[in-house]
């Protein structure tokens, strides 16, 4: 089974983290706004565009809305309004289309993939609110991106099977296809503690298109993605953070550039191994990964 887009590569190549890009800018990427605060000038927005065709140019087989944190919670810790937020997504969509389309020199369009993750903090399950308030909140902006036609979701760097539930079911429900994707610490396990196979499981009952994980470090990513090829009754992927993490505190943001352990080669040889080992149908590079690695991985991929 595979998630590839037709004509191209069985392998869909996805887009590269916007965070990592804005830091090696100079902009701030951290507490209320996040990668939200590129979206409120016209300067940022024109950066955001110039990532979305970095990554495009990269061999990128889909562009993915900067619409991470533009859930309602993390936007009215920043001091947004409901209209406000509504707005926000809708640039971050309209940004991402502008990179979606044929490029000058030929070639096809791509699919316009929007971003949702946890309500809270992505690396603190503690934090997930109730079933109640997660149904209410990731509904909202489930909605926002069904009226902005982007082609589908990615929910990640989820920590919980109960919000990944959610997620999922919101999306459906607004009648969008949703690939969910989870965070996993070392031996497979959800940061919560649950095990990844009840997780993709469960997801994938609820109506998710694909089953990835995301954000975890090169060395812990086989115990995920032998679980991910055991038990995924859908497509199956991942895309790992490359950052040297050494005197950074474990699941902690830093608001700087964080240099990677891994440069692009070096990554595109270990994901294309994992893409024959493991059956990948989505592949690509979470935090501190580069269009040069995507680039060096779509290359890899199609020789």
């Amino acid at each position: 089974m595979s998630a590839g887009i037709p004509g191209t590569s069985a392998v869909t190549v996805l887009e590269g983290p916007k965070g990592t890009e804005l830091q090696r800018l100079g902009r701030s990427v951290t507490d209320p706004w996040w990668t939200s605060e590129a979206l409120l000038s016209d300067t940022g927005r024109e950066q955001l565009r110039g990532i979305h065709q970095a990554y495009r140019r990269a061999g990128a087989g889909l562009v993915s809305a900067n619409t991470f944190r533009t859930n309602l919670r993390a936007l009215r810790a920043a001091g947004a309004d409901e209209a406000f937020a509504r707005e926000l997504v809708r640039r971050a969509v309209s940004d991402a289309r502008s990179a979606a389309d044929p490029p000058a020199g030929g070639g096809p369009a791509v699919r316009v993939a929007a971003g949702m993750t946890t309500v809270e903090d992505c690396y603190r399950p503690d934090l997930v609110p109730s079933d109640a308030e997660l149904a209410e909140e990731h509904g909202w902006l489930a909605a926002r991106l069904a009226e902005q036609k982007v082609d589908l979701v990615l929910a990640e760097t989820l920590n919980t099977v109960r919000e990944a539930v959610v997620v999922t079911e919101s999306c459906v429900r607004a009648g969008l296809p949703v690939w969910v994707s989870f965070v996993c610490r070392e031996g497979g396990l959800l940061l919560s503690g649950e095990p990844l196979e009840d997780a993709v499981r469960t997801v994938a009952a609820a109506g998710a298109g694909a089953v990835l994980v995301n954000c975890v470090a090169l060395g812990d990513l086989d115990a995920a993605l032998s679980v991910l090829a055991k038990h995924s009754p859908v497509p199956v992927g991942a895309y790992p953070n490359v950052e040297d993490r050494s005197g950074v505190e474990e699941w902690t943001p830093v608001d700087r550039y964080v240099p990677v352990a891994c440069g692009p080669e070096e990554f595109a040889e270990s994901m294309a191994e994992r893409v024959e080992r493991y059956g990948l149908d989505l592949v690509g590079g979470c935090c501190g990964t580069t269009p040069e690695h995507i680039a060096a991985l779509r290359t890899r991929l199609t020789g």
